[in-house]
């Protein structure tokens, strides 16, 4: 049967789970005693592109897709549980 951490351990083990996300690029939108939120990329002005696609007729489409299939925007959840866990979603 695994042992229950500490509140304090608990915290280590999240507060290093964000560095290592952070490390890889993430960045941290919130965060809690027992959870992370993540995020990644920058949001879209969905309008603005579709005005540009329409003025030219369609042209800026192939600088539009590129620009949502890369750069939109990721997010994702670390959480620690009772038996020092990490869980993502």
């Amino acid at each position: 049967m695994e042992k229950k951490i500490t509140s304090e351990e608990r915290d280590g083990k999240l507060a290093l789970a964000v560095a290592n996300e952070v490390t890889a690029g993430w960045r941290v939108e919130s965060q809690s005693s027992i959870q992370a939120v993540m995020a990644k990329g920058k949001p879209i002005n969905h309008t603005l592109h579709i005005i540009l696609s329409v003025l030219t007729l369609g042209a800026w489409l192939f600088i539009y897709v590129p620009i949502f299939i890369v750069n939109h925007r990721k997010t994702k959840i670390i959480r620690i549980d009772d038996f020092g866990n990490t869980l993502f979603q």
